[in-house]
């Protein structure tokens, strides 16, 4: 497909071998333009041109990434974003155009998306995390007429080795209990996911009005799920000993206000495991509890219901794990007896003195 041509262009060749355009009427004055033809600041540079306005070219382009963060922070899409999503890729965005805010974005290619993955080689989970964000920051880039493709596309993402979060074992939990008394903001804030499976983000804005009739009824933050939770009596009358005078139970240990973020109070939750000698988050407790759940015979669709998982992928995943761990030791049990050991034990007795 023929490119299109605009009018009063001239194309001419460096003396270093190098295209450039040039925006001229008749004997007028010649205006050089954007380097790549048809870009979205070529193209804006000889509207303006057209129009009999001037373009500086002593400042730089306009059209750069930090241009387009900028505009996109200030889209519908953007602040269409739950809070805590607007902050993650704010700050991810924020960090990107440190490095390379002043890039064109015409420049920005597959080539410069891969040469930002391979700076962040060495933390993995940066790298996905930095894909994903430019990519949804170009997807909207496109659909604006800010870029022509998303260059993210068809950059392979690094393979990251982990299994996440660590989840809590029963002795974790014994030893958190003996550090923290009762009566504590982590006693409080241990019991309330540990008796509810909520997450982090959850937690922390539980209040007193969620709690109708013995039920903890509430919109999850992250994927806005609707969840109905019996109040166990333990955490009933746990409650029922708090008194805080705001909307939410759990609050700052020294100010006595509510966390600020899910952040602040995964920070916080962290600090106080670290003081009773444990080496594991809020997250790996909810991990636990999910995975006790499917071991206990949880359908996927009880794991969707309590955890507020919108999606079977993840519910699949614990009971898939459960299924397998009863498979193994059920033909452990049976192998165990038909082995080949050599053990008095064994029954296979013409094979206890071949050893």
């Amino acid at each position: 497909m023929p490119r299109p041509r605009y009018q009063y262009v001239q194309k001419q060749t460096t003396r270093h071998g190098k295209t450039a355009w040039y925006f001229r009427i008749g004997d007028g004055k010649r205006t050089r333009l954007p380097d790549e033809y048809g870009s979205p600041e070529f193209i804006a540079a000889w509207k303006r041109l057209i129009a009999g306005t001037p373009v500086d070219q002593t400042s730089p382009s306009k059209f750069t990434l930090e241009w387009l963060v900028e505009k996109y922070q200030q889209s519908a899409a953007f602040k269409g974003l739950k809070e805590s999503t607007q902050a993650v890729r704010r700050n991810v965005l924020k960090a990107v155009c440190k490095t390379g805010g002043k890039m064109l974005i015409s420049q920005i290619d597959r080539a410069a998306i891969a040469k930002g993955r391979d700076r962040r080689a060495e933390t993995p989970h940066a790298a996905v995390t930095y894909m994903k964000i430019l990519g949804y920051l170009f997807e909207w880039a496109v659909d604006a007429g800010y870029a022509r493709e998303n260059p993210v596309r068809g950059v392979k993402r690094p393979k990251v080795k982990s299994t996440g979060f660590v989840p809590w074992t029963e002795q974790d939990v014994i030893n958190f209990y003996r550090h923290h008394g009762p009566g504590t903001p982590a006693r409080l804030a241990m019991e309330m996911m540990l008796f509810t499976g909520l997450r982090r983000s959850d937690v922390y804005r539980l209040g007193p009005q969620h709690i109708k009739n013995g039920i903890i009824e509430f919109r999850a933050e992250k994927n806005g799920a609707e969840l109905f939770i019996p109040l166990h009596p333990i955490l009933a009358e746990t409650l029922s000993n708090t008194k805080t005078g705001h909307l939410a139970f759990v609050v700052t240990p020294i100010h006595g206000r509510p966390f600020k973020s899910a952040a602040a109070f995964g920070n916080w939750f962290g600090d106080v495991c670290k003081e009773a000698g444990l080496d594991v988050r809020a997250h790996g407790l909810r991990k636990s509890m999910a995975q006790k759940l499917a071991e206990s015979g949880g359908s996927n669709a009880e794991l969707k219901a309590l955890f507020g998982w919108s999606s079977d992928a993840m519910a699949a995943l614990y009971t898939k794990n459960a299924d397998q761990k009863k498979l193994a030791q059920a033909a452990a049990q049976k192998l165990n007896g038909n082995n080949l050991s050599p053990h008095p034990e064994s029954k296979t007795p013409h094979l206890k003195n071949s050893f």
